[in-house]
């Protein structure tokens, strides 16, 4: 008699059901595991034996065939011990009418120890997120990843540290409602401290309100100037303006950590705008994805919101490069012999420079010792094509000592960040009927149907782009900044003064022509 159990795996980011169907027959006693296992999966039936023995359950003396549908995807990973089992169970009490309904309708994930306990698993909040939106209903989990779901409230899940109670449950000697998960509020989850406050940078206003600009509208951003001008600071001070995730980005953000393990029970949700700062020896490769899997790294981890790369010259242009179509489209696509993956890259990138080697060029306070070849071999490390996708590119001065240390109260975080919550609602509720979400992904052929120009706002912006010659993505960046500061100024039609705003946040006149 054929019985069966299910679970999901993935291929990277793409998530499939997995149906492990079981069977016997009259010959040699041993186990076979088919449909592409990997060497880890077919040691899971020594696994499954030694859990067997510390429950005192005598296999029976047949040949065990465990298949694995479908068989066109490998299976990797160990988390395919549990519905294994669960499956021989099944096989060896048939008899018990509770077997039946409850294998037709959850799913089981788990890896065993040899003394039947279950370890925490890897990639589970998306494996069982896919699995709802395929009207699972029941989902049964190591103890160990309880907190991973327990604040996702609209799916039924039972935690078990062990696999005898599983066998409790089968054997009507555990009531099946024991297990069950309770849900939290996510309320009841501290999110971590952002220590940089805007309050803390008595200086530099201009920057401060072109990253005020950057936040509520989702906008690129490189900060252009000498050492000790304060511009990693305000790139971090840039967090703590962000208006908060919604609880689908939250959830969204949150799938992709837990693939890379990164979930604890401190962290049980990313609650946070991830901000992932980039050291400049990091490999084209590590920006896009990790390890022989291709599990999703930098660029995916900073899923909906800030990518961080200080000292942008430092990095190796190739890896600046791999930038460009993500920027671009929201989204990375590999492809290797193996297969293709997509990855969701929704981020807003920051970067910070020095202008030269030297880091003085320009500078007020202390003369450069660049010669003008080294300038541009310097600055020439960034192409224009990745400059033409920073929206808002903007010299940071040295400010004078006295500015400084002036104890003058100015806007803290909390107060920016108002401005920057409501000019987000006022774009929620413009792009309802569309798939953008911020004034900066609006696509080319959109750009006319939300953006109304004022005509002397119209007649500007074509005279500064053929003064300057600006690429068509450049004079559409501008566009869409300057529709970013007509929100936060509750006007409806982008005037002038808001594209000649806009303008001046591109500044590349710390810039020499490469």
């Amino acid at each position: 008699m054929k019985h069966y159990t299910s679970t999901y795996t993935n291929v990277w980011l793409q998530w499939f059901p997995v149906v492990v169907e079981i069977d016997s027959n009259r010959a040699l006693p041993t186990i076979e595991i088919i449909w592409l296992p990997d060497a880890a999966i077919k040691e899971s039936k020594e696994r499954i034996r030694a859990t067997f023995r510390s429950i005192d359950l005598q296999l029976p003396p047949r040949k065990i065939i465990l298949n694995l549908s479908p068989s066109d995807i490998r299976k990797v990973w160990t988390r395919f011990d549990l519905p294994m089992a669960v499956a021989m169970l099944s096989l060896l009490l048939e008899n018990q009418k509770i077997i039946k309904p409850v294998l037709q309708s959850s799913l089981f994930f788990g890896e065993l120890w040899l003394d039947g306990s279950l370890k925490k698993v890897s990639g589970l909040l998306p494996s069982v997120i896919s699995a709802k939106k395929e009207w699972r209903e029941t989902f049964f989990v190591p103890k160990w990843n309880e907190w991973e779901l327990k604040y996702i409230p609209w799916i039924a899940v039972y935690v078990i540290s062990n696999f005898s109670e599983i066998y409790a449950v089968f054997s009507w000697s555990v009531s099946l409602d024991s297990l069950r998960l309770e849900t939290k509020c996510i309320d009841s989850i501290s999110p971590e401290t952002v220590w940089v406050d805007f309050a803390d940078i008595k200086w530099h206003l201009l920057p401060k309100r072109a990253l005020m600009i950057a936040a509520a509208g989702m906008h690129n951003v490189l900060l252009s100037g000498p050492p000790w001008s304060g511009k990693s600071m305000l790139a971090k001070a840039l967090q703590s303006i962000l208006p908060p995730m919604s609880f689908e980005q939250m959830v969204e953000v949150s799938q992709i950590y837990s693939l890379v393990w990164w979930l604890s029970e401190k962290t049980p949700l990313i609650m946070q705008r991830p901000f992932r700062a980039v050291h400049h020896t990091a490999s084209r490769i590590s920006i896009v994805w990790w390890w022989r899997y291709m599990t999703p790294w930098e660029i995916s981890l900073a899923h909906h919101w800030i990518l961080f790369f200080d000292e942008l010259p430092e990095f190796p242009r190739e890896v600046l490069e791999v930038l460009r179509q993500p920027l671009e489209d929201q989204h990375v696509t590999i492809s290797r012999a193996n297969g293709s993956v997509d990855y969701p890259a929704n981020f807003m990138f920051v970067a910070a420079m020095n202008p030269c080697v030297c880091g003085f060029y320009k500078d007020v306070q202390k003369p450069c010792c660049c010669s003008l070849n080294e300038i541009k071999r310097y600055q020439s490390k960034i192409s224009w094509p990745m400059l033409d996708r920073c929206d808002i590119i903007l010299s940071v001065p040295r400010e004078d000592i006295d500015t400084i240390m002036d104890d003058d109260l100015v806007e803290s975080s909390e107060q920016v960040r108002a401005h920057v919550i409501a000019s987000r609602e006022k774009q929620k509720t413009r792009y309802k009927n569309e798939w953008v979400f911020s004034n900066a992904h609006i696509p080319a052929k959109m750009i006319w149907t939300y953006i109304q120009l004022e005509d002397q706002a119209e007649i500007f912006i074509k005279e500064v782009s053929r003064r300057l010659a600006l690429s068509p993505r450049v004079t559409h960046r501008t566009i869409k900044v300057a529709r970013t500061i007509a929100d936060i100024e509750w006007v409806e039609k982008v005037n002038r003064s808001h594209v000649a705003e806009a303008f001046q946040y591109r500044d590349k006149l710390s810039l020499v022509s490469l």
